[in-house]
């Protein structure tokens, strides 16, 4: 993309390890993320372009996951579109971790809902690598409805010859995301239990 936007505080959402996110000053309904980390760095924005198109070309849907859109200059330096997870009264969706700790939903909505992100990961191979619960976010959908939604730390947790034999071998994968899933259960039931002790 040629186009060129400026971002500031006004539009800051988060940081992370590496990136910080910021809402699309043109776009309300788009993040961008911008690689903070001075230096020696696990190129995140690389490896989440390369594996939103693997999941492109596969025809993966999106329903769980945030799309990306492509790359763009900003006056921070290149950083990487995408899709921002919206409420339907188009207010920012809250991560699961939040909706954890404020016990926003019934202990049986929050089961089925990591049951239905599980089976959507493991119907369409999905590698999920950093799973902190922050990195999923609960979308009201509709109202009183609603889906996980991945934001952040898919793929790998660096580019290199592993990730490539993730996008190369569906046995490797396969055996990824049954172990990562394992760790993204045990923190979701060691956040209720801290909870509801």
């Amino acid at each position: 993309m040629n186009e060129k936007v400026v971002l500031s505080n006004k539009y800051f959402l988060a940081k992370g390890g590496e990136r910080d996110c910021y809402i699309h000053p043109n776009d309300n309904s788009k993040v961008i993320k911008i690689v903070h980390r001075k230096g020696k760095h696990n190129n995140q924005n690389e490896l989440e372009y390369i594996y939103n198109k693997f999941l492109l070309n596969n025809a993966i849907p999106f329903t769980h996951l945030t799309k990306c859109i492509g790359f763009i200059n900003t006056n921070l330096g290149q950083g990487l579109i995408f899709d921002r997870v919206l409420d339907y009264n188009n207010k920012q969706s809250s991560s699961f971790k939040d909706f954890l700790q404020n016990k926003l939903l019934s202990n049986e909505e929050e089961n089925r809902l990591v049951e239905e992100l599980k089976e959507f990961i493991f119907t369409y191979n999905i590698l999920f690598i950093d799973v902190d619960l922050s990195n999923v976010f609960c979308c009201e959908y509709k109202k009183n409805n609603y889906r996980l939604v991945i934001i952040d730390g898919l793929g790998a947790r660096r580019t290199g010859w592993r990730f490539n034999l993730y996008l190369k071998s569906r046995t490797f994968t396969k055996y990824k995301i049954k172990k990562q899933w394992k760790k993204f259960f045990k923190n979701f039931q060691n956040a209720k239990s801290k909870i509801y002790e």
